[in-house]
């Protein structure tokens, strides 16, 4: 079984790009259990949208693609029908996702607060020592 390479399919920040992400969540939506199912090309094929292109060769190097980074297996790929079941990394993927972007959120926040806070203090300690100055230097 020969598959061939295809493009960028990780973003910079590790996230699977927008086809590998579609074709990982149909492959998790087939195989309910997480055992093996057999689809046929043209079933995953229709999880695209036309625009980006994706055809038979480019499906082929996604699966691949999915399959040597762990989060799918697949038992045989054979004349457009492919024998697959998602793996424990490609089933949590989408939930490490949310998690992580739930972390994200709350990390800036954090971080506006902190800055507003400090901008408070500061602003206080400074008319506080404006006012010790002023009061200090009239007789």
């Amino acid at each position: 079984m020969i598959f061939l390479r295809f493009g960028n399919t990780v973003t910079g920040n590790g996230m699977l790009d927008e086809r590998t992400g579609l074709l990982l969540s149909a492959v998790n939506e087939s195989c309910v259990n997480g055992s093996f199912k057999i689809v046929e090309e043209g079933e995953l094929l229709r999880v695209f949208p036309k625009t980006l292109g994706v055809d038979g060769q480019t499906l082929r190097a996604m699966l691949s693609y999915l399959e040597d980074r762990g989060y799918i297996e697949v038992g045989y790929a054979e004349e457009g029908e492919y024998c697959v079941r998602p793996l424990p990394e490609g089933r949590t993927y989408f939930e490490r996702l949310k998690r992580e972007g739930k972390a994200r959120v709350r990390r800036r926040i954090e971080a506006f607060l902190l800055a507003l806070f400090g901008g408070f203090t500061g602003g206080f300690l400074g008319a506080l020592i404006a006012g010790l100055f002023a009061a200090g230097g009239a007789p």
